[in-house]
C-alpha cells in the first residue's frame, strides 16, 4: 500500500473550501477517497495528466473534472472559465447556508504548482 506523498492541505475562506493534494494512482486511490470523504469533497479537479481511473472516484459520488494545463504555465482562458464556473456552482449552497460544507479537491502531480495556483485564482 502506497501512502500519499504529501499531506493534503485545506484552504478555507468564507464559504470556499478546497483540498490541495498530490496525484493519487490506482494503487493508493482508496486512501485518497477516505480523505476526500472526510472533507466532504463533491468535486475533484485533475490539473495534470491521468494517473488513475476516474471510475472509482465517480462511483464514490465525487465528480471528476479534467482541467489539465502544462506545469509551470498559466491556465488558458478556457480552463480558467471552467474552473471559476465550477467554484461558483459548487459553493453557491455554502454561501446560502453555512451548514453546507462542500469542498473541492484539486491536484496536480505534487500538489505544489498547478493545484495551488487554481485555488489562489478562486480566492482573488
Amino acid at each position: 500500500m502506497i501512502a500519499p506523498t504529501n499531506k493534503p492541505t485545506m484552504v478555507k475562506w468564507e464559504h470556499l473550501s478546497f483540498v490541495i493534494m498530490d496525484a493519487p494512482n490506482d494503487s493508493n486511490l482508496h486512501i485518497y477517497l477516505k480523505e476526500l470523504k472526510k472533507h466532504n469533497v463533491t468535486d475533484l479537479v485533475r490539473a495534470c495528466e491521468v494517473t488513475y481511473s476516474s471510475e472509482s472516484v465517480e462511483a464514490a459520488g465525487i465528480h471528476v473534472h479534467e482541467l489539465e494545463f502544462p506545469d509551470g504555465e498559466s491556465p488558458d482562458p478556457e480552463i480558467l472559465d471552467q474552473w471559476l464556473d465550477l467554484v461558483e456552482t459548487c459553493f453557491k449552497d455554502n454561501a446560502i447556508d453555512s451548514k453546507n460544507n462542500k469542498s473541492i479537491a484539486v491536484h496536480c502531480v505534487a500538489g505544489l504548482g498547478r493545484a495551488p495556483v487554481l485555488v489562489a485564482i478562486a480566492l482573488i
